[in-house]
């Protein structure tokens, strides 16, 4: 079995997000989040971010007026994989208000509690059988 290299759980968390590109151009592009853990954030876009690339984050958190916003840098890009169409990128949060992180970690914890209602098994646990 493959020891996990990850320092924090990821939760899975489906929001709306909206990348600008911090180059000449400030580029646009939407996507939706994958999953969350205390230091990023995977995000599923229609075309690739170039993995170095810094990007302006706007999270929209569902039934909420207010989105989270951050800054970040993709670390890896790649093909979605198996019924997944379009890019995965890896991005690690360089800024974020610490309110707005225990938002959307908040958001995402919950949401994992609600999806996991009969799995009473240590988060913790979980991501070392993965």
């Amino acid at each position: 079995m493959v020891k996990e290299r990850r320092k924090f759980k990821r939760f899975d968390a489906y929001m709306n997000v909206q990348c600008r590109l911090q180059e000449a151009k400030a580029e646009e592009i939407s996507g939706l989040t994958k999953d969350l853990s205390r230091e990023g954030i995977k995000v599923n876009t229609d075309r690739p971010i170039e993995a170095g690339t810094l990007v302006d984050l706007e999270i929209s958190l569902p039934d909420e007026t207010r989105p989270v916003r951050s800054t970040g840098k993709v670390m890896w890009s790649k093909s979605g994989s198996g019924e997944e169409s379009g890019y995965d990128s890896g991005v690690c949060f360089l800024l974020i208000d610490p309110i707005d992180k225990f938002r959307i970690l908040d958001y995402a914890y919950n949401y994992w509690l609600e999806t996991k209602v009969n799995d009473f098994s240590d988060p913790e646990e979980l991501s070392e059988l993965n």
